[in-house]
């Protein structure tokens, strides 16, 4: 479970953890510091969509080519 501090605390498994700083713990360790208000569940960056690749292909009758003289 990834959780942003909200005050000072200590837990047996990372030690100091500060205000603001974003720790992935044990699930049962980070649900406790959220219950007792040291920690918050942390929000997923909104991130840029990811790009698809496109079918580019063209076919040889849409590509002009230069007329022979």
């Amino acid at each position: 479970m990834k959780v942003k501090i909200l005050k000072k605390c200590f837990t047996g498994t990372m030690g100091n953890m500060f205000a603001g700083e974003e720790h992935d713990l044990p699930d049962t360790i980070g649900q406790k510091l959220v219950d007792r208000g040291f920690a918050e569940e942390a929000k997923k960056k909104a991130g840029r969509p990811k790009k698809t690749l496109e079918n580019r292909a063209a076919d040889a009758a849409d590509i002009e080519t230069p007329e022979d003289e």
